[in-house]
This record gives C-alpha cells, structure tokens and sequence, in this order.
C-alpha cells in the first residue's frame, strides 16, 4: 500500500493525513511561533511525508521520532518534525491548533507548509 502513494486515490490519502501527538510541554524545543500552534502539549502535524507522499505512521515514544516506512525518512517531533535521518529534505507541516469552546481541538490556521512531496504540486 506505502510503495507507489500516487497510485492512491486523493479521499484514501485524505483519511491517514494528521497526526496528533501529545508531550510534556517541557520536552518540546520549539521557536515560540511553533510553541503557539501547540495546544497544552498537544502537537499536529501532517502525516503525509515530504518525500515521496507515503503515510508516516510509525512514531518511538522513548526517542519521541517519526519514522516513514517507505524510505525510512526520520523526523523529531520534538523540534517541529524536523528530519534527522533520510530522503527527505524538509520537515512534516505542522498544524496551528487550539480548543474551541465547547471543547473540541480544531484548526486555527492552514498547515504551516504546503502538504505532501514537490511533485504533487503543492499549494499552500
């Protein structure tokens, strides 16, 4: 299913496109307009890698990574997706989010980034 993602249809690639991960507010190294798109520990970013559109899926609690099992790009959560390892040449687009008053987690903004590899013709 990961090996050719431009073979997936648009509305399956829709379903596995964020991912939310919670952390100690404390373990986050992130510059404050980063900090801001965070909700009590709450971080969201795409889940679609930027290298080649695959799901990234797999996520190391102890080393708090990301990893994409398609080309084993790695990003640090911790440091706004950050790729630490592999193919892939900028980060995971995070997501601004927050509460809303009935409380729900909801967007504030866009994704940071446009989502998904170059060649899908990105748009922000």
């Amino acid at each position: 299913e990961f090996a050719n993602p431009k073979d997936r249809h648009l509305d399956d690639i829709a379903k596995d496109a964020l991912l939310l991960i919670r952390l100690r507010p404390s373990e986050f190294n992130l510059e404050p307009d980063r900090l801001a798109m965070t909700h009590e520990g709450i971080i969201a970013f795409s889940k679609i890698c930027s290298h080649m559109g695959c799901a990234v899926a797999l996520y190391e609690q102890t080393t708090k990574h990301l990893l994409c099992p398609c080309h084993q790009s790695t990003f640090d959560v911790t440091r706004a997706a950050k790729v630490i390892f592999g193919p892939a040449a900028r980060p995971l687009p995070q997501l601004d989010i927050t509460v809303d008053n009935e409380g729900y987690l909801i967007a504030r903004k866009p994704f940071s980034e446009p989502v998904g590899p170059s060649f899908w013709g990105r748009e922000k």
